[in-house]
This record gives C-alpha cells, structure tokens and sequence, in this order.
C-alpha cells in the first residue's frame, strides 16, 4: 500500500477549553475531562495538561474596529502558539466572514480566539494585551478533528 494513503493526520482529540489565562494576555487550557488535552502531529499522538495560563505568540497590532481569528496550537513539546488571521472591518463580518489562517508545520490547531476590537485607539496585540481590556470583546472556539470549513460570520459577543 502506497505510504502517503496511510501518511497522519494533524488534529485535536479531545476538547481544549480555551479560556482567558490567570494573566489575561494569555491563554488558559482547561479540558473539561479535567485531564488535558490529546493531539497528533502528523500521526504522532502527544498529551498537553491543563494549564491555567499560557503565553501566547506575540504579533502585530490588530486595528481598531476589526474582527481577527487567531487559531492556538501546541507543538509536539506542548509549548502553546499564535497564529494571526487577517483583519477585517467589523462592518464588514455579517457579510463576508472572517477566515482561518493558515496552519504552520509542525504545531496543531487546538481551537482559537475570535478578537473583536471596538473603535477605541489603541486596537489589540496578541500577546501583550489584556483580553479583558475594555476595547476586547473575545470568544473561545475549540477544534476537534480540524479546523471548522466556514468563516465565522458573527462579531465576538
């Protein structure tokens, strides 16, 4: 049998429970099975426990009055990243959606964090702003099996 029809998948297994970290610029994992978290990365299966906060990976400013989706992915070491998505104008999600970004090699997409900034002046930088900061309105989406095939059509609420 041809190796590339047996090759891994790359997906989460188990429920991540995204939430605001203990430091509220970053990311909490509490799996409701309360034991973590299970994933594979190209076929090899690792474990990431609970973690009540973890930094997330700096990126650029995200402007004001935009919605971003920032997927949260973990490494075969378990160490917690950030992808950014692109931007786009509050006023603009009911009808076009914001989309995914890309997934880079080697780290899993466990869910993400849907950031809709308000028109105050500063917007919002992952990694370094609070998200709970009064111009953040955040939502948690965990992934199982993959990454969701559709835009997210609403603001953060």
């Amino acid at each position: 049998m041809d190796i590339n029809t047996l090759s891994g998948m790359t997906a989460c297994f188990s429920k991540a429970g995204l939430a605001i970290g203990s430091t509220p610029a970053q990311v909490a994992i509490a799996a409701p099975n309360g034991a973590g978290v299970d994933f594979a990365i190209d076929g090899k299966a690792y474990h990431k426990a609970d973690a009540a906060s973890s930094a997330l990976t700096a990126q650029v400013n995200q402007a004001p009055s935009t919605t971003c989706l920032y997927l949260v992915c973990l490494n075969s070491g378990g160490t917690v990243s950030s992808v950014k998505g692109e931007e786009v104008a509050n006023a603009d999600v009911p009808n076009i959606g914001v989309q995914y970004p890309d997934v880079p090699v080697g780290v899993c997409p466990i869910g993400a964090i849907k950031v809709t900034t308000s028109a105050t002046a500063g917007g919002y930088t992952m990694g370094t702003t609070s998200l709970a900061a009064a111009n953040v309105t955040d939502n948690y989406i965990d992934f199982i099996g993959g990454i969701p095939s559709r835009p997210e059509i609403t603001l953060a609420t």
